[in-house]
């Protein structure tokens, strides 16, 4: 009771200061009124006071409007963005190989948090995260700091359970690889905010990225969220989907006996494709060493790299029949005309030849392939002649890129005929040597025997589909870029070549009991130095073929770089190559030819 008393009384003695003061500011006043010169003054006092509050007031409304609605909006209104979902990535029969999942993100509004060291001990427990760097992020002067971005269901659930004043979760989407490896080197990956970084992901990256929404909400005086039904919305757009060529079930095919021959041979790397011939469609395409794109940051930057596409060898023996090819398109040899191969050792040019196997006396060009003799090459490159050797190369679109619409794409090297040896190219060149051509090049090159003569379009890309589930681009079927032989060169003249090529000559262990293969092995040694010089124990050993060869599905190529223990083409690769046509044959139901003939 006293203390109310002595509290009402302090009051009453303000009250009675207050009262004294204000009478005796109004007697000052009075008496100066009563001056006609301080009447004066206060006029030109307050007239002057009205005209600054009047400018003052002027320049909020009229000048600087803008600025103080901005100013506003930024203090009651808060932007938050929706996320684009990125579109899927899908093979050819509609199996995702890569998608977008909805997930949670932590981040912090500084401003709204008193004990930052507290906070973050809490946190840290919980996120797994360092203490120190926690705490002085949540201290820094900003209104959103990131704390952990697609983050677990179960790392979510345990900050929400410490319901912590200033921390924050909102969704976002994180790239999912559902089959993991499977294809990681065509499909590339993404990084934290879902650019595209290799890859379909980084060459698409416009088309499967999508517009970001938003939507506005309103914020009191505190910055908490006012609930506005009628808030502004801005839906996103999600991102188109990619429809690849590549068959997942012959892309695992491919990969498992790839990885079957590197366990076996351990290459420093290898290269397997297999393309549809008749539309240049690729199919798949395996490299070793491969990688699991959902955890790409774990891997060396070698591991992915698309090979296929990057990198470059001196092909070897398997460039011998688009030679050869040449000489039936000028009409300068038949597949029967013998040839005196030397029985093994030539010398022409300064340089000797010898024959990889054994030496051979006389043989057609069609056994010149088949037993894969340097000597029996040589003698026809020369009569092709340099001028026609070089125009036939470039036909194939050696020294181009193939356009396949993956990064890292290389040309490869087809040297400008101004560069070519007069006594040395055109020999090295009709075994395979002095050219350099990526596995996709070769393979495209090559294919153009199957279909009967002409050069395609590697294709990677079938399709493009709207979130919506509407095409909105597709394939217009091959795309024929040029004819390199004619029909009857090929069909009638190279096919039965190749096939003996695998029935009795260096590919025999390519060999199908159901179908009939044709193919041809390669065997090229590698430059070592500046100075250009072949090694004598480092080769890349390869092998290209098709199946079945009188109506051929696909064309495989399988490549091993610096093979251990063996190294021929016909040893290391010839096998795989016929693995991965059996199982893809049989896959996609073709008949066994010789089954049929058995049963008539």
């Amino acid at each position: 009771m006293w203390k109310r008393f002595y509290f009402s009384k302090a009051l009453v003695n303000l009250h009675y200061s207050s009262v004294y003061h204000f009478v005796n500011f109004l007697g000052i006043v009075n008496v100066l009124l009563k001056n006609r010169f301080w009447v004066n003054i206060f006029g030109v006092f307050f007239i002057a006071a009205f005209l600054a509050l009047a400018f003052h007031l002027g320049q909020i409304q009229l000048v600087d409007h803008d600025k103080f609605i901005t100013l506003a909006k930024v203090q009651q209104y808060k932007k938050i963005s929706l996320p684009a979902r990125r579109g899927l990535i899908l093979d050819r029969n509609g199996n995702k190989l890569a998608e977008s999942l909805r997930v949670g993100s932590i981040y912090a509004d500084p401003a709204m948090i008193n004990n930052p060291s507290s906070v973050a001990s809490q946190l840290s427990g919980v996120l797994k995260l360092n203490h120190a760097k926690l705490t002085e992020r949540l201290g820094k002067k900003k209104r959103f700091v990131w704390i952990k971005r697609k983050t677990s269901d179960e790392e979510i659930k345990a900050v929400e359970k410490l319901s912590l004043k200033g921390i924050h979760i909102t969704h976002e989407y994180r790239r999912f690889y559902p089959n993991e490896q499977l294809g990681s080197h065509i499909i590339g990956f993404t990084g934290i905010d879902e650019k595209g970084l290799e890859g379909i992901e980084l060459s698409c990256d416009t088309i499967l990225s999508g517009e970001p929404g938003y939507k506005l909400i309103v914020r009191d005086a505190k910055q908490d969220q006012i609930v506005t039904p009628n808030a502004d919305i801005v839906l996103p757009k999600y991102g188109d989907n990619i429809v690849l060529t590549i068959d997942a079930t012959i892309q695992r095919f491919t990969e498992e006996e790839l990885q079957v021959a590197c366990e076996k041979w351990k290459p420093l790397s290898a290269t397997a494709i297999v393309m549809n011939p008749m539309t240049g469609e690729v199919l798949s395409m395996a490299n070793y060493p491969t990688y699991n794109p959902n955890h790409f940051k774990k891997y060396p930057p070698g591991a992915k790299k698309n090979l296929a596409i990057s990198d470059c060898y001196e092909p070897g023996s398997i460039m011998k029949p688009l030679i050869v090819s040449g000489l039936f398109e000028h009409d300068l040899k038949k597949p029967d005309d013998v040839i005196f191969c030397n029985n093994g050792v030539y010398k022409i040019g300064g340089r000797t030849l010898h024959d990889a196997h054994h030496g051979f006396g006389e043989l057609t060009v069609c056994k010149i392939i088949s037993y894969s003799s340097n000597i029996g090459m040589a003698k026809l490159g020369m009569e092709m002649g340099v001028e026609r050797m070089y125009q036939h190369l470039r036909n194939f679109n050696f020294g181009e890129k193939p356009g396949i619409g993956l990064p890292g794409e290389i040309s490869g090297i087809l040297r400008p005929l101004r560069e070519w040896s007069v006594k040395y190219s055109l020999i090295s060149i009709s075994m395979g040597h002095e050219i350099a051509v990526t596995p996709l090049q070769f393979i495209t090159a090559f294919s153009s025997i199957p279909n009967g003569g002409l050069l395609l379009k590697p294709k990677i890309i079938k399709s493009i589909l709207g979130s919506d589930g509407k095409i909105r681009d597709i394939s217009s079927g091959p795309e024929i870029i040029r004819r390199v032989m004619s029909a009857n060169v090929a069909r009638d003249m190279m096919n039965p070549i190749l096939v003996d090529a695998v029935k009795e000559g260096t590919g025999k262990q390519a060999n199908l009991l159901e179908y009939d293969v044709a193919g041809k092995t390669g065997t090229a040694q590698k430059t070592v130095g500046k100075g250009g010089l072949y090694s004598h124990d480092k080769y890349v050993g390869s092998f290209v073929a098709y199946a079945p060869a009188e109506n051929p599905r696909f064309c495989v190529l399988v490549m091993l770089n610096e093979p251990q223990g063996k190294y021929y083409g016909g040893t290391v690769a010839a096998p795989v190559v016929a693995s991965i046509l059996n199982r893809s044959l049989q896959y996609i139901g073709v008949k066994s030819s010789r089954y049929q003939m058995a049963m008539q």
